[in-house]
């Protein structure tokens, strides 16, 4: 560990809390700010999503199988 010297400063039953508590606050303010800026998640939150779109056979160019009989010839 390179930092494994700080544990000499600060004991661990404080550093430890501080730690966890420092990733959820970052993890929460990450969040919330692409909650606030997007309007896609607050959609997707709601329910909302967006549909899927289907391709039918009509539209899609029909395309050859090759073999590997075809392939040798």
């Amino acid at each position: 560990m390179i930092y494994g010297k700080i544990w000499c400063v600060v004991k661990p039953s404080v550093g430890i809390p501080i730690i966890i508590g420092a990733v959820a606050v970052a993890s929460f303010s990450v969040h919330l700010a692409l909650t606030i800026n997007t309007t896609w998640v607050k959609g997707f939150l709601n329910g909302s999503a967006g549909k899927v779109a289907a391709i039918s056979n009509e539209t899609t160019p029909q395309v050859a199988v090759l073999t590997v009989q075809d392939v040798r010839k």
